[in-house]
């Protein structure tokens, strides 16, 4: 009456075939290590770039710390800077000079004093163009023309 060949139907309609359930969840198996594994790689690619994300963060929360400080320092030593700017105004100055000068060198002025004012490119200058010809004056302007003199005040 039975026949025996491994085959059974459920009463709900499901077809259990004994030689192949075994297979069957082999493959289920496989596909679900499958998918695991590509879970796990996905998951350790995703830890990766948060790792390194968080240690740039945190490398540029530090370069941005150190930018901060240096920036301090910059502004400390500007200011130290003018200050020491300020102290060598009043130290050069002629009534700083005049003073160091008379307390601590005892210095005094002279009883008196000659002014002699030579001008000798002028005299130079008179002679050189008495002597000179027309042609050789007008050579000399064009000549000039062409340079620029720098003047101190």
């Amino acid at each position: 009456m039975y026949k025996n060949n491994n085959n059974y139907n459920n009463v709900n309609g499901y077809n259990h075939n004994n030689n192949n359930s075994n297979s069957s969840y082999a493959d289920y198996d496989k596909e679900d290590k499958k998918n695991i594994y590509i879970y796990l790689i996905l998951l350790t690619i995703c830890a990766i770039i948060l790792v390194v994300y968080i240690s740039y963060t945190l490398k540029i929360n530090n370069l941005s710390y150190q930018i901060d400080q240096m920036q301090n320092e910059i502004h400390a030593m500007e200011e130290t800077n003018h200050k020491l700017g300020i102290q060598l105004s009043n130290a050069s100055s002629l009534t700083q000079v005049d003073e160091i000068a008379r307390n601590e060198l005892s210095m005094v002025e002279p009883e008196s004093m000659e002014t002699i004012v030579l001008k000798t490119e002028d005299i130079e200058i008179e002679n050189k163009t008495n002597s000179r010809y027309f042609f050789s004056q007008i050579t000399d302007f064009i000549t000039n023309l062409g340079t620029a003199r720098a003047y101190s005040p």
